[in-house]
């Protein structure tokens, strides 16, 4: 089981993962280093990876690539039911 607090290289992608969702709102990762490094994970892991950052990781294509996207929580508009 990988942890990425154990694991530099997942902080590493963890940060690049937040950089690049915070300029455009998604990560496709589709590079084959980070996908192997990625693919050590269970798929419960891996959306635990997420979660714990504030994302939603979904594999695609076979886990041939894997997107991640921000954690949006509704918004509340007052007046309107």
């Amino acid at each position: 089981m990988a942890s990425d607090d154990d694991n530099t290289l997942l902080r590493a992608m963890a940060r690049r993962i937040q950089a690049t969702i915070g300029a455009t709102g998604r990560c496709l990762i589709t590079s084959p280093v980070e996908l192997a490094q990625l693919n050590t994970l269970g798929l419960d892991e891996l959306r635990g990876f997420a979660a714990r950052h504030g994302w939603t990781a979904v594999p695609r294509l076979g886990f041939t690539q894997i997107e991640f996207f921000a954690v949006h929580l509704p918004r509340v508009r007052s007046g309107l039911v």
